[in-house]
């Protein structure tokens, strides 16, 4: 198990990173260039170089880049992805990426924090401090060493990629914030508590869905309460938002549900690629 949470240097993910990240490969895949004592990089990228290990630590935890041998590779059709939209600005676009992040092609690759804030119910609210806790005591049952330190950048980092209090002059369109921030996904109350919000089913595209679902079982069958359960684990909503978008697959003939017997089996209907699926994600918008 590679448990992925250290690397960023205490930099969140910012807007513009992921393009520069991409067509900074598509140049050049030889395993120097994220090098901290690469001067090109630093000119061509236009960060300093502790931040260019931070965008190789976030297209890393993006699923988007892998190292084969010497070389570093894109996936996940992440060169479509920046070609249809290059500053992220469709919501379906970061809802796709954040789905990367918590289903990885390496199931052996944990996004520590992803799962324990928003895959595990049990810290399905929390504070800042309370995160930290929650990650300490992770670390501590997995008989693992992290600092205090490393804990709480990492939390602060977390938050800072979905959370943003705007005041003022402050622009979330501003390079300076995360792109996620524009999914308003997370949530702070009166108590100063944090929540990752139930999305509505008019918010995200079904082929998202689709793609969760295609990739967890191929062809094959799963319940929708399994599948609601999974699914919840990564992107909130109620039930009934989720067979909203359930029904929208079935209209479309992509899958179909067997309900004889109160089964409610998804079946999957249509044998279509990750790369066509990620074609009609990005056409929606």
């Amino acid at each position: 198990m590679v448990n992925l949470l250290i690397g960023h240097s205490s930099f969140y993910l910012r807007s513009g990173w992921i393009k520069k990240g991409v067509e900074y490969v598509q140049k050049n895949s030889d395993e120097k260039i994220f090098v901290k004592s690469n001067i090109e990089a630093i000119d061509e990228l236009g960060i300093g170089s502790v931040m260019i290990q931070s965008l190789k630590f976030w297209l890393t935890m993006l699923d988007v880049l892998k190292k084969e041998k010497k070389d570093y590779i894109l996936k996940r059709e992440i060169e479509y992805i920046v070609e249809k939209d290059p500053y992220f600005q469709k919501k379906n676009t970061l809802w796709l990426l954040h789905s990367y992040i918590m289903d990885r092609d390496d199931k052996g690759e944990k996004p520590v924090l992803w799962d324990l804030l928003i895959g595990d119910e049990k810290n399905n609210m929390f504070s800042e401090e309370e995160a930290r806790e929650i990650l300490y005591k992770y670390y501590k049952e997995q008989n693992l060493t992290i600092s205090e330190r490393s804990i709480k950048d990492s939390v602060n980092v977390f938050l800072k990629n979905y959370y943003n209090d705007i005041t003022g002059k402050e622009d979330p369109e501003d390079n300076m914030f995360s792109p996620f921030i524009r999914l308003d996904y997370l949530v702070k109350n009166e108590e100063k508590k944090y929540y990752f919000r139930n999305v509505e089913s008019d918010e995200i595209a079904e082929e998202i869905v689709f793609l969760i679902l295609k990739r967890k079982i191929g062809m094959g069958q799963i319940t929708i309460s399994n599948s609601y359960n999974y699914i919840n684990g990564m992107i909130k909503m109620k039930i009934g938002e989720y067979e909203k978008l359930l029904s929208k697959l079935e209209n479309r003939k992509l899958i179909s549900i067997d309900r004889a017997g109160g089964l409610e089996n998804i079946n999957i209907l249509k044998d279509i690629s990750e790369k066509e699926i990620i074609q009609l994600i990005m056409e929606r918008e």
